[in-house]
């Protein structure tokens, strides 16, 4: 049996390991001689005088205070250490999602992810000190056997041997409980995506009475399915719980009503049997009991495994090096970009170009075309969020943008995507000017709204065409070269939707930003200095709207 859950904290604890050990193992031996020395005190001070008494109490004493502080010490421990190593581990696992590439996140199933850097890490949290308990139960039975074959052979083999047949059992059962464990918490990442449905769709769900009672209806099936596979893998360990105890009390009615029969000599030592086996089996069934929490927990490190290798398949392409300022372009190009997409499992492709056209710097450039033409795909192989596929790239005058210098090409760049997030701090903004902000939220008619304050906006659970004018003055304060609208208009009032064409993009314009956006009202097309359109992945054509 691997067990990974070791590996996994051994390779996220750097400090000094040796004193848990140790400390472990005196424990384990301390929790030993409590059962040896009650046991060869209830012979010797049986008719002894009181200073024998008080010398075998007092040593009880002295062992059971070491066995309780060293237990008390190694949970400590290991419990201060599981938390550092998974709050160590969910800072990773966001660091490396930060840094993975677009794709890797549209591809990934959300609930998944929130599973693994939640769920199963916080499973973990609690495995390292049952590891080390099950680990000290293991130590101390050792200790305990040994004693059984000073005082009893035949006890000693009776009791090994059905140890052994126990341990046989359960390993035998293992792969099986592991696996459905696992498909226990694939259900679980199932259920929290349909979680994020529930959150993210709510208003979809409420107007229709249909599909809310069918996403309901799936939510219950996932429910169901997880508390099955998971009901399925504790009742098998339960039978091996309800084993383990048949087999004590089995070993406890040999030792007490046969052995004695076969020989006078254990009737002398049957209490000293007695207690070690009920020793013996009481440390048995905490080590079973560990080691089911630690095979849970090596399905989460397994989940945990998987989600850093997906992530990994999508790892930004750009180095670690000095950054680059390509704030000073004079003209931007596309050269026979081409992006072919794959969509979740494969369900559908669609394809990009070969794209080729040009921006010039302090150019508003608005991108046309029906739904599915490809303008979102388009904007997002501009602004770097994806990668060319072939030989396609991205030229800023004249020299070819290098994967390696992605991060800092997608700096010139202030996006609103259609599906943009709104964060409610300004991150990424140093020296944040308050009258400036103040103005802007006037201006944008928010300042009724919302307020930042605090280092954060107050409120951002506002209209869509509030949201998005919220984060247009984000986008203002970050001061891009480069300004990206997708369909930023669409949600506007009238009021706002003709000051985003007559007055933002001409201050944009005055400013010598370069704006390009995706719009669909063709009665504002005049205010652009070029329409490009898209049909089916390409562009099919060009004019320009007003000379240089």
């Amino acid at each position: 049996m691997n067990i990974k859950t070791a590996e996994f904290f051994n390779r996220g604890y750097e400090g000094p390991k040796y004193r848990i050990y140790l400390v472990s193992c005196l424990g384990s031996l301390a929790f030993s001689l409590v059962l040896v020395i009650a046991n060869e005190a209830s012979e010797i001070v049986s008719g002894a005088g009181l200073g024998t008494e008080i010398k075998w109490l007092a040593l009880f004493i002295g062992i059971c205070i070491i066995s309780i502080a060293c237990k008390k010490y190694t949970l400590n421990r290991t419990t201060a250490i599981a938390q550092k190593v998974v709050r160590r581990q969910r800072v990773e696992l966001v660091d490396q999602l930060r840094h993975a590439e677009l794709r890797c996140v549209e591809q990934m199933e959300r609930g998944e992810i929130y599973a693994r850097v939640v769920q199963d890490t916080e499973l973990l949290s609690h495995a390292l000190p049952n590891l080390v308990a099950s680990l000290e139960a293991a130590l101390s039975a050792i200790a305990i056997f040994i004693y059984m074959a000073f005082i009893s052979l035949g006890g000693f083999f009776l009791a090994f041997g059905a140890i052994v047949f126990m341990n046989v059992l359960f390993i035998s059962k293992y792969v099986k409980i592991k696996k459905t464990l696992r498909a226990a918490r694939s259900k679980e990442g199932e259920f929290s995506d349909a979680l994020d449905g529930v959150l993210s769709g709510f208003k979809e769900i409420k107007i229709n009475t249909r599909k809310n009672n069918h996403l309901f209806s799936d939510i219950e099936i996932l429910a169901r399915t997880s508390e099955r596979r998971k009901t399925e893998a504790e009742i098998a360990h339960d039978k091996n719980v309800v084993f383990a105890i048949l087999l004590s009390q089995i070993v406890l009615g040999v030792i007490v009503f046969i052995l004695p029969g076969y020989s006078p000599v254990y009737g002398t030592v049957i209490t000293e049997l007695v207690a070690a086996v009920l020793f013996l089996f009481g440390l048995t069934g905490m080590a079973i009991g560990g080691i089911f929490t630690i095979t849970r927990a090596n399905v989460a490190v397994e989940n945990i495994e998987l989600l850093k290798a997906s992530i990994t398949a999508f790892s930004s392409k750009t180095g670690k090096r000095a950054a680059a300022d390509f704030s000073g372009f004079s003209t931007l190009s596309l050269a026979s970009v081409f992006f072919k997409y794959t969509g979740k499992r494969d369900e559908r492709n669609f394809t990009v170009g070969p794209v080729d056209f040009s921006i010039e710097r302090g150019e508003v450039l608005f991108i046309v075309g029906g739904n599915g033409s490809g303008k979102t795909s388009l904007l997002k192989l501009l602004t770097g969020l994806y990668y060319p596929t072939g030989k396609g790239v991205i030229m800023l005058d004249d020299r070819p943008v290098l994967p390696a210098r992605y991060q800092d090409y997608r700096s010139l760049f202030s996006p609103i995507f259609s599906d943009f997030h709104l964060f409610k701090k300004l991150y990424g903004i140093r020296n944040i000017d308050d009258k400036r902000l103040n103005s802007l939220l006037r201006e944008m008619a928010l300042d009724g709204k919302t307020e930042y304050r605090d280092g954060r906006f107050t409120r951002i659970d506002l209209s869509t065409g509030q949201r998005k004018r919220l984060a247009y003055i984000t986008a203002m304060l970050g001061d891009k070269p480069v300004y990206v609208f997708d369909e930023w208009a669409a949600d506007q009032d009238p009021e706002f939707r003709r000051r985003f064409y007559n007055q933002f993009l001409e201050d944009l314009r005055a400013a010598g930003k370069t704006v390009v956006a995706v719009t669909h009202d063709d009665r504002y097309f005049d205010r652009a200095d070029r329409i490009i359109k898209m049909e089916d992945g390409n562009i099919i054509s060009e004019r320009r709207c007003r000379d240089s």
